[in-house]
């Protein structure tokens, strides 16, 4: 992203991160404790939209019920449901037996 900043007389152009740098540049540390927890909480709700979206996907493709997927899992239907819908954020071993119960893998990556 490209952001631009009006000087009095002319038009600076600044990257996504030189523009954070000059507005967090008087934060207070609450309010940088504040930003790391918003961007974990939407870093959280991506991840939940992305499994949702690829264990829907795959169980549909494999013309599976949520029923069996879950029977398979060994978790309740509604558990399956609450996923498909990002609703719910389930523990790493059930995202492991989940994915692999549809022959998907899980990749972790650093950032």
């Amino acid at each position: 992203m490209i952001s631009y900043m009006k000087t009095e007389d002319s038009l600076v152009v600044l990257t996504q991160e030189q523009h954070d740098q000059l507005l967090m540049a008087d934060w207070k540390p609450e309010d940088h404790e504040f930003n790391r927890v918003l961007t974990l909480a939407f870093e959280e709700r991506n991840h939940r939209q992305s499994l949702a979206e690829a264990v829907k996907t795959q169980r549909n493709a494999l013309n599976m019920s949520q029923r069996a997927l879950a029977k398979l899992v060994g978790v309740s239907t509604r558990d399956i449901c609450h996923i498909e819908q990002a609703k719910s954020n389930p523990t790493l071993s059930t995202q492991v037996k989940l994915l692999s119960s549809l022959g998907l893998t899980i990749e972790i990556l650093s950032k």
